[in-house]
C-alpha cells in the first residue's frame, strides 16, 4: 500500500466555529459529504470500490487508481445509486473529478494545508471494504512539499475501499 495520504483525497474541513470540534462533531458534519464510488468493466463487472468527497456543482473528487481498468462508474449516496462520468484526471496527484448529475450531497469545506502542523489530529472518513461512513483518526505525520501545495502524510488508518475518502482536521 502507498503512503496513507496518497490513498485518500487531501481535503480538509475548515470551520467557522473557531475552536476544535470533537470527533463526533467532525463525523456528523463531514460524513454528509462522503460517497461510495463503484467502477465497472465493459461487461458490467465490478472492478473496484472506493470512496469520494462531494465538491460543488454535483461533482465528487476521488482517487484515480479506483478507475484502473474501469470504463464506467456510479456513486452511491444515502442508498441511492447515481451514474458518474469522469470529468478531470490528475494522475500525478492520483485525484480524479467525477460529474454526478442528481447528487444531493453537500460539498465538503476546503481547508488550507499551509496552516497545518505536524502532530495535529487528522480524521479520515471513507468506506473501507464497503463499510460506509467509517471514521478513523491519527496525526499529521508530515507535510511534504510538492508543486501546488503539500502532500499530507497521516497515521490515520486507510484500508482498501477508503481510497478517495476525505481527510479532515479538527476545525
Amino acid at each position: 500500500m502507498r503512503i496513507a495520504v496518497l490513498a485518500i483525497s487531501t481535503l480538509l474541513c475548515g470551520s467557522a466555529y473557531g475552536s476544535d470540534l470533537t470527533p463526533t462533531q467532525i463525523f456528523r458534519a463531514a460524513s454528509q459529504s462522503i460517497v461510495v464510488v463503484e467502477t465497472y468493466d465493459e461487461a458490467g463487472n465490478s472492478v473496484a470500490q472506493g470512496s469520494g468527497v462531494s465538491i460543488p456543482d454535483q461533482q465528487v473528487v476521488t482517487n484515480c487508481h479506483v478507475f484502473k481498468d474501469a470504463v464506467s462508474a456510479k456513486v452511491v449516496y444515502q442508498a441511492r445509486s447515481l451514474p458518474a462520468s469522469l470529468r478531470h484526471s490528475d494522475p500525478d496527484r492520483d485525484l480524479c473529478t467525477l460529474q454526478v448529475p442528481g447528487l444531493a450531497a453537500p460539498a465538503a469545506q476546503f481547508g488550507n494545508t499551509t496552516s497545518l502542523q505536524v502532530g495535529e489530529r487528522a480524521y479520515a472518513i471513507g468506506a473501507p471494504q464497503g463499510f460506509t461512513l467509517t471514521l478513523t483518526d491519527g496525526l499529521i505525520s508530515s507535510l511534504r512539499p510538492m508543486p501546488g501545495g503539500n502532500v499530507i502524510q497521516t497515521s490515520a488508518s486507510i484500508s482498501p475501499g477508503s481510497s478517495g475518502g476525505g481527510l479532515f482536521d479538527s476545525q
